[in-house]
Order: C-alpha cells, then structure tokens, then sequence
C-alpha cells in the first residue's frame, strides 16, 4: 500500500538508484553517493565533503539545481560537518550540487550528479 501511495505521489519507480559525481577535482566535494535499494521521483543521496570546505571556505548551505534550472533541494551544513549530509537529487537524471558560503553569498565550487537507476515506470 505504501508504494502504490509513494508512486502515486512521487512519480516513476527506480530499483537500485546510483549516483555518480566525478569528485576528484573537487575542493569542495568529497563524494556523492546513494544506497538505496529504491526511488520514486527522487534519489537519497549522501554527500561527504573536503576537510576545508565548512572550516576555510565557508560552506554553509548546499543547494540541488535541476536540469531545467529550478532547485530541487537544499540542506544546511554546520562547521566542521563533512559527512552524514543527506540531500535528495531528480531520479534518473543530471542535476547540479552547489556549494554556498551564506555569510558572504558566493557560491563556493558547483558539482555535477547523474542520479540514474533501472527505472520500471
């Protein structure tokens, strides 16, 4: 019953959701990942950051941009935090994970994310 009501409400079913960010340039993003054994409409995903990011850059805020340039998410983060940050991304697509510094109000680095899956219907 739970899942006829989740598809009703969220959108297409997506077993085995992943989440792939190429991070190893970052100095922000450490690594996005998912493991959740299934999504509708939208993907859990866990975020790890760089040791600097909350301390000398200033990150404070996270925000998920969709494809079509609206957000999807945002989520704060405290300093000192570099994991155990959950935001939600569009299931089966590309959206922009963006990092802000809400003290000064720069955007600190940008990371792209491809949330995909074997998407049922």
């Amino acid at each position: 019953m739970a899942l006829v009501v989740a598809l009703g409400f969220g959108g297409c079913l997506t077993l085995g959701p992943t989440v792939t960010a190429d991070t190893g340039n970052s100095a922000v993003f450490e690594q996005v990942s998912s493991d959740e054994p299934w999504a509708s409409g939208r993907v859990k995903a866990s975020v790890n950051l760089t040791p600097s990011a909350t301390t000398d850059q200033g990150v404070s805020k996270l925000v998920v941009i969709s494809e079509s340039g609206s957000s999807f998410d945002t989520t704060t983060v405290e300093t000192g935090q570099t994991s155990g940050i959950t935001l939600y991304l569009p299931a089966n697509g590309n959206a922009t994970v963006t990092a802000v510094n809400t003290v000064n109000g720069t955007v600190v680095g940008t990371q792209t994310v491809t949330a995909d899956g074997n998407k049922l219907f």
